[in-house]
């Protein structure tokens, strides 16, 4: 296919349009998949905060905050409930559990 005279008009439209097919259907995955490990992320650090704070309410504390990958959790107890609110993509979240 490729002659003294390069490659043709035709050669070139269709090797452009696969591309754009395969990267039309990576990228909205690929973003998918972004999201979607971002909010795994966001759990863990909400059990983390909460496992952080089971040890500080054995010390007496009934509220505190921290701060994991730059996001702060703050996280508050009231009988028999203990509260995570943290940010998630500019929108506030809070996980309660009852203990």
């Amino acid at each position: 296919m490729n002659s003294n005279q390069g490659f043709s008009f035709v050669e070139t439209i269709l090797t452009v349009s696969i591309l754009l097919i395969v990267f039309g259907t990576l990228l909205p995955l690929t973003n998918r998949m972004m999201v979607h490990l971002a909010e795994k992320r966001s759990e863990l650090h909400v059990a983390i905060t909460k496992n952080q704070a089971a040890t500080a309410l054995q010390n007496g504390m009934i509220s505190g905050v921290v701060i994991l990958d730059d996001v702060v959790y703050s996280w508050s107890w009231s009988q028999p409930k203990l509260c995570v609110q943290y940010l998630f993509f500019e929108v506030s979240n809070e996980s309660c559990d009852t203990y």
